[in-house]
């Protein structure tokens, strides 16, 4: 390859002016860097009230890694940090296109109790969903944080993922790996965009690339993020990179891509990252409370070929997760054995650790945390269906008579058609559900199908998660009612969505609980048809004591809130109109598919 591609795969890239980073709105000072390096002293601060440096760092700053492209090589800046040693030492790559040194969108001032995490928790040096580097490197590693090609200060224009981040992410660790400093292995860390620039680069197979840390990725930029189940995320595009992405030339439109290819094409399937041939060692990371990664990164931890890989579900957020110190300290564990050959038995460490949501307040037992399996999905699930029934009930038999039930599809004051069942006896839910259900219109050809599954408490209370543990939260902050709505602090259920015209399968590509939508094309629904809709949910993990209920809710708009509800329009993103009817009972076997497992002994 000599350059970059104008075009993906037939489909002209569509690209817009990329804002400037002189445009301060929403961001922290930009001050432009210049190449230097100096030593930060034991003591020094980023700004005031910053976690302090606690050993000598030497900081590379600015430093420029040449590109690929042909005649004239385009070049991207890096932060490099690295301890005063004589010692080589390993490289863990941070890459993104939302700022170093301090500058980006300020994320923890628009979340709720900055979700948990003081300034004084991080040093302000890391890269916003990266490692600090005054956590690494006292224990020994090499810090680089590399603003991708287009973003802030790097040349050329600004891809939004696909094949040419893993082209780029190739080139950046093949420079870090041969630099005198460094022991020639290298890993990458961070979650989201970070974690998927490391599936990316891990498929472009540089030879330095030792083992891979992806914490929380999506895996298919249409199915996982911005257009879930066929239904175009338009208010979410718009915010990620018109306000949290800075550069000096192009950047790619993916807001007008997705306006002008709502279908799955060539260009977006660029943006897929196929893992099956990698067979280098993975940490991946997963969660509940994230709307973004949840799928995706089951799917490029699964299709992974490698042997060496282990999962990890938290039960809080992606963020607090990555700077909790005793998963920092897991993390090292496994960077010591792939990139230093420390023989520290890493290898025995359970290939899936599921933590279990229980609900409740701060002052109720929390979550199950990491609770070991040999794999997931976990071997012994044994999948429940639980069949719609009259009076909003699920049961394990479908009743003999068909019925319906009908809900407005196209108001956020509309009320859900809801379904419960109460628990007997103790039960745990861990894996992918399935919703299946007979679903007509009679005021448009087309629905847009949102399902969840929540929580009720014994007295029937609708229960939410909240996702920073009570210990990180101010005093008096006790219960769900005390912490406001947004999806970063607040988790509700898994939840699925199919728009009813993308309904057809690849057969060879779906499973028992994942249909695989093509979304290459549309199948309208005559006013009045009723038609068979199959809808995968995120991953869950939730437990239930007896007397608890599980309410399935099926309704015309996403059942969570946003992440950044200040940022992010609440507009209905969805062409519904008029009511939509469920079909139960009879012919209609409408029914929730759910994963019950049985929790391994008390650790």
């Amino acid at each position: 390859m000599t350059g970059p591609k104008l075009e993906l795969n037939g489909f002209t890239i569509p690209w817009i002016p990329a804002v400037r980073p002189e445009d301060e709105s929403n961001m922290y000072p930009y001050k432009k860097q210049t190449r230097n390096t100096r030593t930060l002293p034991v003591g020094w601060e980023f700004a005031a009230g910053r976690r302090a440096m606690h050993e000598e760092t030497v900081f590379d700053e600015a430093v420029e890694i040449p590109l690929r492209d042909g005649v004239k090589p385009k070049k991207i800046q890096c932060d490099i940090f690295r301890p005063v040693t004589e010692t080589k030492i390993p490289a863990v790559l941070a890459m993104s296109p939302y700022g170093k040194n301090g500058h980006g969108f300020r994320i923890f001032d628009n979340i709720p109790f900055r979700l948990g995490l003081p300034e004084s928790a991080t040093s302000g040096l890391e890269k916003f969903e990266g490692p600090d580097p005054a956590e690494w490197c006292p224990r020994g590693y090499a810090v680089v944080n590399v603003d991708i090609r287009g973003s802030w200060d790097s040349e050329g224009d600004c891809y939004i993922e696909g094949a040419q981040m893993g082209l780029d992410g190739y080139d950046a660790v093949e420079f870090i790996a041969a630099q005198p400093w460094c022991n020639g292995a290298v890993s990458m860390c961070g979650n989201s965009w970070l974690a998927t620039e490391q599936w990316a680069t891990a498929i472009a197979q540089p030879p330095s690339l030792k083992c891979i840390a992806p914490w929380e990725a999506f895996t298919d930029k249409y199915r996982d993020l911005i257009c879930r189940g066929g239904v175009p995320k338009i208010s979410f595009a718009s915010f990620v990179f018109n306000k949290t992405i800075r550069g000096r030339h192009r950047r790619e439109d993916i807001g007008g891509a997705l306006a002008q290819w709502p279908l799955f094409n060539g260009y977006w399937e660029d943006k897929v990252y196929d893992t099956s041939a990698l067979t280098l060692p993975i940490y991946a990371l997963a969660s509940y409370s994230s709307g973004n990664h949840g799928s995706g990164t089951v799917r490029g931890w699964d299709r992974a070929a490698s042997k060496d890989k282990w999962i990890r579900f938290h039960p809080t957020q992606e963020w607090f997760d990555l700077y909790t110190p005793r998963y920092v300290d897991d993390l090292q564990r496994f960077f010591d054995r792939y990139l230093k050959g420390i023989d520290n038995g890493w290898e025995t460490t359970p290939k899936a650790r599921i933590s279990i949501l229980t609900y409740g307040n701060r002052f109720e037992k929390g979550p199950i945390w990491d609770a070991p399996f040999a794999d997931y999905p976990v071997p012994s699930t044994e999948y429940r269906k639980l069949y719609l029934q009259d009076s909003g009930k699920l049961a394990s038999t479908a009743q003999a008579d068909a019925a319906s039930v009908a809900h407005h599809a196209d108001s956020y004051q509309a009320q859900p058609s809801e379904f419960v069942l109460t628990f007997a006896e103790a039960t745990t839910l861990v894996g992918h559900s399935k919703a299946e259900l007979w679903m007509s219109c009679q005021d448009k050809d087309d629905l847009d199908v949102f399902v969840s599954i929540r929580k009720l408490s014994k007295s029937g209370e609708v229960l939410e998660h909240v996702n920073v543990p009570w210990a990180a939260l101010p005093e008096g902050v006790n219960t769900q009612h005390d912490v406001p709505m947004a999806q970063t602090v607040k988790y509700t259920g898994p939840t699925g969505i199919l728009r009813a015209s993308h309904r057809a399968q690849d057969p060879d590509r779906s499973t028992a609980m994942i249909p695989f939508h093509p979304h290459d094309k549309e199948d309208k629904v005559p006013p009045g048809d009723i038609v068979k809709l199959e809808i995968a949910l995120w991953p869950m993990g939730i437990h239930f004591d007896a007397g608890q209920k599980l309410l399935f809710r099926v309704q015309g708009f996403i059942d969570t809130s946003s992440d950044f509800p200040s940022h992010i329009d609440k507009g209905l993103d969805n062409l519904n109109v008029g009511r939509h009817t469920i079909h139960f009972g009879g012919q209609y076997d409408s029914a929730i598919i759910v994963p019950v497992v049985a929790l391994p002994p008390a650790q």
